[in-house]
């Protein structure tokens, strides 16, 4: 993504898929950059660093998202806490300057008032499930007030870096929906490639004696070298391979192309 406001989103696992995902989306509809761990962890990383560090520590906007669910995590207690220690250390008490407080109930929202008091003075948003447009749009609006108030300085040259910032981050979202589009080309193409190859091997039918020999191949873990007709034809194309033993083994190659052959058969 491009340069503009970084959001946390503090939440649990169990709302990711169902509430948290399609938030995610909305907000990057608005060109607010969210930190989300299952785009930004990788396999290996370290999980504390990560989110506390990486995450928590360098966004410019806390949002904690508040539900049934999350107020039984124990990682998203750690979370606020964290941040709520951090904000501490540069003596905002009482401003609690990048957290922004959203509920998806009234019952939530009274556990957040004896849970967390410090938190129900700050900006405090109803987003339920259902959440509709203004609802959304009073978040959002929340959101870039808070990032231009920690900004500072001239208010009209707030506006024109948030009007460039807006232009680079639609600019990254266009890329990178092109390049999945891409992706997705080279691999279509790379199927209709390989398709045509083996449209070929069955054409020419100097392999016809192998593909009669597919059930074998398929089913047994041991195949002799002289049980299949057309071998060397076979490991020519790479559909098997051979050992010191005698033993044919059938590669990932030849299994689609059984696969294929299976599914252009007119039996």
């Amino acid at each position: 993504m491009g340069q503009s406001v970084l959001v946390f989103i503090s939440h649990s696992s169990s709302d990711k898929k169902s509430y948290i995902e399609p938030l995610v989306d909305d907000l990057e509809d608005c060109y607010i950059n969210v930190w989300i761990d299952k785009r930004k962890i990788l396999p290996g990383d370290n999980l504390r660093k990560s989110i506390f560090r990486d995450g928590l520590d360098k966004a410019d906007i806390a949002l904690l998202f508040f539900t049934k669910e999350s107020l039984k995590s124990s990682w998203v207690d750690r979370e606020i806490k964290h941040v709520l220690r951090e904000e501490s250390k540069k003596g905002n008490n009482f401003d609690l300057n990048k957290i922004i407080t959203i509920f998806d109930s009234e019952a939530t929202y009274s556990e957040i008032s004896n849970r967390f008091p410090e938190l129900t003075d700050d900006l405090l948003h109803l987003l339920p499930k259902d959440y509709d447009k203004i609802q959304l749009g009073q978040l959002i609006s929340a959101i870039w007030s808070k990032y231009l108030s920690l900004q500072g300085g001239d208010v009209e040259t707030q506006k024109q870096l948030l009007s460039k910032e807006k232009e680079i981050f639609q600019k990254d979202k266009e890329l990178q929906s092109l390049k999945i589009r891409l992706d997705e080309s080279k691999t279509k193409n790379s199927n209709h490639q390989e398709f045509e190859e083996f449209e070929r091997y069955q054409k020419s039918g100097k392999i016809d004696g192998f593909i009669s020999s597919r059930a074998k191949l398929l089913t047994e873990a041991w195949v002799e070298v002289k049980s299949i007709k057309n071998l060397p034809e076979a490991v020519a194309f790479g559909l098997v391979t051979t050992n010191s033993n005698e033993i044919v083994s059938i590669t990932d190659k030849g299994k689609e192309f059984f696969k294929w052959v299976i599914l252009n058969s007119e039996d």
